[in-house]
């Protein structure tokens, strides 16, 4: 569904575009519509730029109303109707749970750190080398 949604507003857009291009401009800028002469008929002046402006006006329609379908349905799929403040208390909380299991423990435990010995071990040669003067 959010495909076709997804083409009807590219064709739109294109649509729109086209549709403004072919409007004839006031100021002469890109207006593209022939001006031509008559005073009736349904593509004179007149009725060419009615016509092209309630399709401008249906296009724009068409335009935002699946601007905004596609913006719900991407919010929905994406977080399942969670308000904001609910979706930002859950970043911090994840961050905070994250952060406690980079920290070394807690220091009101009995156990107290081990330090390396600073005394040799009974076992290793505490003897100089032979080529050492006394």
């Amino acid at each position: 569904m959010e495909n076709v949604i997804l083409v009807v507003h590219i064709l739109a857009c294109i649509g729109l575009i086209a549709v403004v291009l072919l409007q004839r401009s006031e100021g002469g800028a890109l207006g593209m519509g022939g001006g031509g002469g008559g005073n009736g008929g349904l593509m004179s002046g007149r009725g060419a730029a009615s016509a092209l402006t309630r399709t401008t006006m249906i296009l724009a329609g068409v335009f935002f109303l699946t601007s905004l379908v596609l913006t719900t349905l991407a919010t929905r799929s994406q977080n399942s109707q969670q308000s904001l403040g609910e979706s930002v208390i859950e970043q911090e909380a994840r961050e905070e749970d994250s952060s406690r299991s980079l920290l070394p423990p807690d220091s009101s435990s009995d156990v107290a750190p081990t330090l390396p010995s600073t005394e040799p071990d009974a076992g290793s040669d505490t003897t100089l080398p032979a080529d050492t003067p006394e």
